[in-house]
């Protein structure tokens, strides 16, 4: 198998929906699962970031009348549906159902198109950038997905093309899920959706503290233990053992 990588990038005000990922640079999301067929693309997709951000998401995402992952890039009105599955204080998961229609494509329809059945699709939404990687066979032309798209691209985007020479990591492994109290799953969500854990770290666990409005010791003792508890369930997961959760033996 082989991994192509498309990635669209938006100038400021090329699309309202995107806009929100400019403005808000904690703010990502990613496909969960993603299905295609000649009429219809639909899709779970899993928004993070802070309340702020997610809050400028859900009012962009009522009043979304153009869809983002369209031939075009967000051109063309389309009979467009979601639902909120999920919600969380800083995080979102997303069904969306989108028509096929006339002069508006999705990548997925696209990419199903030129490349038969058997394809893999995820994509990622962050900052103005609009990710999407395909897993197909190692024989699988991309040309004709790539130009296709090209003629296509709107005012205001531009479009990339990669050829991954060895598929990247495509499985969804993820160790047992420790028993975390709802606000150590909550300050560790906040750490992550604010930047803490990335290199340069965007922030740190007293400015998130500020921001929301908490004691930065409280926020500190949270991620602590949250940490403690995922480290725990990973070597368990490693070693074939039951995890032992910290909140088993105190709450926060």
């Amino acid at each position: 198998m082989r991994e192509f990588e498309f990635v669209v990038t938006y100038d400021e005000g090329a699309d309202d929906l995107m806009d929100v990922y400019i403005d808000n640079p904690s703010l990502s999301s990613h496909t969960r699962s993603c299905h295609v067929t000649g009429n219809t693309m639909w899709r779970v997709d899993e928004v993070t970031g802070p309340r702020e951000a997610l809050g400028a998401y859900d009012r962009a995402l009522e009043g979304l009348s153009r869809c983002s992952s369209l031939r075009g890039m967000g051109g063309c009105e389309v009979d467009w549906e979601y639902e909120v599955l999920g919600s969380y204080p800083t995080g979102r998961v997303v069904y969306s159902r989108q028509s096929e229609g006339r002069g508006c494509r999705s990548i997925p329809y696209l990419a199903a198109e030129y490349l038969g059945d058997g394809l893999l699709l995820r994509a990622r939404q962050r900052h103005g950038e609009y990710r999407w990687q395909i897993l197909a066979a190692d024989d699988a032309a991309m040309s004709d997905v790539y130009d296709e798209l090209d003629r296509n691209l709107r005012e205001g985007l531009t479009l990339e093309f990669d050829r991954v020479e060895h598929a990247s990591d495509w499985h969804d492994r993820r160790p047992a899920a420790p028993a975390l109290s709802v606000e150590q799953r909550e300050a560790i969500e906040l750490a992550v959706a604010y930047g803490y854990y990335e290199r340069p770290r965007r922030a740190s666990l007293q400015e998130i503290a500020d921001s929301e409005g908490l004691p930065t010791s409280t926020l500190q003792y949270r991620v602590t233990r949250a940490e403690a508890g995922l480290a725990r369930a990973f070597l368990a997961d490693e070693a074939g053992a039951p995890a032992r959760s910290p909140a088993a033996t105190g709450s926060d």
